[in-house]
């Protein structure tokens, strides 16, 4: 009996193991702050001159993690940002920063999202997204400059195996950011930024393979899709995109093919959720463990009074 007992409460917890998590999903959110105050008002800070290093850095997120970095100094100057993912768990970026002083302020953005495809064969996949600027300062000469604000926006599809292990916010930034064509596991890509032209005004981007020919998914085939974004500001500037960085399947793509896409793809959130057990699963294990013991005391010889 306490065999059988026992062997019933083996199948029931290897049953419920808990294999380890993948990196199915994943962000970072950057928040920096350069001092400028050394730097005349006619030159640039953007990082490259003296005394323009980072004084002050936040980075939140990680592997199978959303980010939410909140840079805040006592002037009122800060850099943040979060990451969430949307419809069928696409990236989904929103950001902004300010400067009220001598200082370069800046959020930088990265957010990834595993998908599984099981469709037919040969289906195109790309993806687009817009970035919806609400609000922005201006420098007419260059967004370096006091005043100014500089956007840039990154959209890329990666093969699984180039996240290689790594697993931080910062392993995440300090290895793939903005990883363009011709990075070894990098299947398609886009950028774009420059300096803002003050007000609202949104940028649209749409990736592009890196072999020149379409980009098809096979069958079982697993990849990233990538959303990343920057928002400099230099001494009184300051870029609001609270408006968020929405991506979505691509645009170059037909009705058709995004369907085949939207019913065939399983985002690495669904497989992430899918190795934690619901309550009721815990609490199966708990009950046959609870019969392992039981019978293990039932079996037991009674301990003679003297």
């Amino acid at each position: 009996m306490i065999k059988s007992l026992l062997a019933a409460g083996t199948v029931v917890a290897a049953t419920l193991a808990v294999p380890a998590a993948a990196q199915s999903f994943g962000s970072s959110a950057l928040g920096t702050i350069r001092d400028c105050s050394t730097t005349a008002a006619t030159a640039l800070c953007d990082g490259t001159g003296p005394g323009q290093a980072i004084v002050t850095r936040i980075n939140t997120g990680g592997a199978n993690a959303t980010s939410n970095t909140d840079l805040t100094l006592g002037n009122g100057s800060y850099a943040r940002g979060t990451t969430a993912f949307g419809a069928f768990d696409l990236p989904e970026l929103r950001g902004e920063s300010r400067s009220l002083g001598d200082d370069r302020l800046n959020i930088n953005m990265l957010a990834f999202q595993t998908y599984l495809y099981t469709g037919p064969s040969g289906t195109p996949f790309s993806l687009s997204g817009d970035l919806h600027i609400v609000d922005s300062s201006n420098n007419p000469t260059d967004g370096a400059l006091p005043g100014g604000a500089i956007y840039s926006q990154y959209l890329a599809i990666w093969d699984t195996a180039i996240l290689g292990g790594l697993t931080s916010a910062d392993d995440i930034f300090n290895n793939f950011f903005y990883s363009p064509c011709g990075t070894p596991g990098v299947l398609a890509a886009a950028s774009g930024g420059g300096a803002l032209p003050g007000g609202e005004t949104s940028f649209s981007l749409t990736t592009v393979s890196c072999s020149g020919l379409p980009l098809l998914l096979t069958t079982g085939q697993t990849v990233l899709g990538v959303a990343g974004m920057q928002l400099p500001v230099n001494r009184g500037g300051f870029a609001d995109s609270t408006g968020t960085f929405l991506t979505r399947f691509g645009d170059d793509l037909t009705p058709e093919q995004i369907a085949t896409i939207q019913t065939n793809v399983v985002s690495g959130i669904v497989m992430y959720n899918a190795t934690i057990p619901e309550p009721a699963s815990w609490a199966l294990l708990v009950a046959g463990f609870g019969l392992v013991g039981g019978a293990l005391r039932r079996s037991r010889p009674a301990t003679s009074a003297a």
